[in-house]
């Protein structure tokens, strides 16, 4: 089967909105295509004229590190119709925003895969490799304190600044303003939002009515160890009393060698992490659009 990546038409608009819906559902999908989506930065798969799969490079913020800062982009909703899976088409998309990335001088390019099992299987078609890691637990309702600090909701600016002040040192994505944007266009159709608990801060989303999903925890003191169990259990007893559920799943950083793959990255050669002594922890990817 022959595969053809290209831009997509002016008049295929259509036939991106509705590989989204088939592969994702429509959460996100209205968001991105207005405020964001550009068809340059849009590289779809097609065989015999027909738009097979579709993938999206996003401006993510920069990689950063003590002493070094690259541009980076995010390969973002790589979708592949049903029929056509198995065939090539979503690394041909793949592979196709990784080029368009340094046609666009991105030195860093990261993707977080669906599914565990895409690590292995971009790591042998594509240039990603494993980069990103967290640690995630997930906390049972009836485990919780009914005594808790009360959330303090900040705005995507508010929650940017205070972030930024947490992770400076450490190897992580920047992320840009209009990330935290579209996030929190995702929790307007979700649920959800920016906080800060005592020396915490938290994006938090809610899943199903079931499930909320703590896409990011952070800890004032990050760069001195892990978030304690007593800190991880107080951010979680303070959510709940504006998201009630019966599972939260909370990410955070992890020590270097600790945690889960979570995201993979071509990166430059040029670009400098840090010095030995400065990587105790993983890189951190931050916000997923999952």
């Amino acid at each position: 089967m022959s595969i053809i990546t290209r831009n997509p038409q002016p008049d295929e608009l259509s036939s991106l909105l509705y590989i989204w819906s088939t592969v994702f559902g429509d959460t996100g999908r209205d968001s991105f295509f207005l405020h964001y989506f550009k068809p340059q930065h849009c590289i779809i798969a097609e065989s015999g004229g027909r738009p097979a799969a579709a993938g999206y490079l996003v401006p993510f913020g920069e990689l950063r590190s003590v002493h070094d800062c690259c541009s980076c982009g995010m390969i973002y909703s790589v979708a592949t119709l049903p029929g056509y899976r198995g065939s090539g088409f979503g690394t041909a998309v793949v592979n196709g925003l990784i080029s368009l990335a340094d046609k666009l001088d991105y030195s860093a390019v990261v993707l977080c895969p669906s599914e565990d099992k895409l690590f292995e299987y971009y790591d042998k078609r594509t240039d990603l490799r494993d980069w990103f890691y967290v640690n995630e637990l997930s906390v049972k309702n009836d485990s919780l304190s009914k005594k808790a600090p009360k959330p303090v909701k900040l705005s995507a600016r508010e929650y940017a600044i205070l972030r930024e002040s947490f992770l400076s040192g450490l190897i992580h994505v920047k992320h840009n303003d209009n990330i935290f944007e579209y996030q929190s266009l995702l929790c307007d159709e979700c649920g959800g939002g920016f906080f800060r608990i005592d020396d915490c801060c938290a994006v938090v989303e809610c899943d199903t009515q079931k499930r909320v999903i703590i896409k990011e925890l952070l800890h004032s003191s990050v760069k001195n160890g892990n978030l304690s169990a007593v800190d991880i259990t107080k951010t979680i007893s303070s959510l709940s009393q504006f998201f009630a559920a019966e599972e939260y799943i909370v990410r955070f950083p992890s020590r270097a060698g600790e945690g889960r793959r979570f995201g993979m990255a071509v990166i430059n050669e040029n670009f400098s992490p840090a010095k030995p002594e400065q990587n105790d922890f993983s890189p951190w990817y931050g916000i997923a659009f999952d």
